[in-house]
């Protein structure tokens, strides 16, 4: 009876302790925890005109004062997880348009409208009138008609009748067979002067006749044909040069046209380029979704509501059980008295305490 009276006085603790943490507890799992992992919580504040009468959308109105425009916490946390930059997640092009900033639009306009007026004046000539005449007359001088098998003829010869070599040492040995004196010496002089002259005129002669019959062949190779090669290389310049006169600069032209296209794609690509990075890359905020994760999910959610929530459940069965517990207990505590009062027992058996 005790325990029963000890219950009824601190059992009201007990229950407003269960009261006010289950309050607590429950109404924020139910209403932060909950939405925020469903993204229900970012809904109710995308409500229009739940935060600020005067405006449809808070986060628009708050940052830009535009509140028609459509800005929700939804959208900018999803862009946060997405590891998006914070200008391309917070539309901040309505505070500052970095695109204008890198329209080259007017000066490619510009850029195209002198090139389309770009005119181009070219004098240039192949072969003047002077170089022309040269040609033909080079080819009219007959080159290709000369007797070359003469020439090779000739060239072929020996310098000399006949071979003074030959004749130096037969003439040396007809004075070596002569007896001692003045004609032996002379003829002998005779001698080592048509080996000089041999060794001297006549080679050197030899060599060049030599050098002249290759440079007669080369020649006649060369010159074969001659007439139609000049007269094909007249007609090769004509079409060159006509086709400068008439075509290069309409050539010139398109091509600086295509030139000039291709570095404003290059500009225009790494202008989109650096658009994109400053929309999507440069200052990222994920980081900001990360710490807010961290703060409902992990440390008020998992860290202090759900052991509460776990403190007031187990607090309130306990005191649910306790209800019963205390009807027990006054039952019983007639029959605990009856047995401390009454010791009916004798030396041989126990009487029923009924009887």
């Amino acid at each position: 009876m005790v325990g029963v009276g000890l219950s009824f006085l601190f059992c009201w603790i007990l229950m407003i302790i269960v009261v006010l943490t289950f309050v607590f507890g429950a109404n924020v799992e139910k209403l932060i925890c909950e939405p925020y992992t469903t993204k229900e919580l970012f809904r109710v504040l995308d409500t229009p005109y739940l935060l600020n009468e005067d405006w449809e959308y808070y986060l628009s109105g708050k940052l830009f004062n535009k509140s028609k425009m459509k800005l929700t916490f939804e959208q900018v946390y999803s862009d946060c997880k997405k590891n998006r930059g914070t200008y391309g997640t917070l539309h901040l092009q309505n505070s500052f348009n970095i695109s204008e900033c890198l329209n080259i639009n007017e000066h490619t306009t510009s850029i195209s409208s002198e090139l389309e007026s770009l005119k181009v004046n070219l004098n240039i000539f192949l072969l003047g009138a002077a170089g022309r005449k040269n040609l033909q007359d080079f080819a009219a001088c007959g080159i290709d008609r000369m007797n070359y098998d003469t020439y090779l003829a000739q060239t072929g010869k020996s310098p000399a009748g006949v071979n003074l070599l030959s004749f130096a040492y037969d003439l040396e040995a007809k004075a070596n067979s002569l007896p001692p004196g003045n004609l032996r010496n002379s003829l002998k002089r005779d001698a080592q002067t048509i080996k000089t002259i041999h060794q001297q005129r006549v080679l050197p002669i030899e060599q060049s006749l030599s050098t002249l019959y290759q440079s007669v062949k080369i020649l006649q190779r060369t010159g074969n044909g001659l007439l139609e090669r000049v007269n094909r290389i007249l007609a090769s310049l004509d079409f060159a040069q006509n086709f400068i006169t008439n075509n290069i600069s309409s050539v010139i032209i398109e091509e600086t046209k295509k030139y000039g296209k291709t570095i404003i794609g290059y500009f225009e690509h790494y202008l989109q380029w650096i658009e994109f990075s400053i929309s999507e890359k440069v200052a990222s905020c994920k980081p900001v979704a990360t710490a807010l994760d961290t703060a409902v999910d992990v440390f008020l959610c998992s860290y202090i509501i759900d052991p509460l929530n776990l403190f007031w459940f187990g607090i309130g069965k306990a005191t649910v059980f306790l209800l019963p517990a205390l009807i027990f207990a006054v039952k019983l505590a007639k029959y605990y008295r009856r047995m401390d009062s009454e010791d009916v027992y004798d030396d041989v058996e126990t009487i029923p305490m009924k009887k």
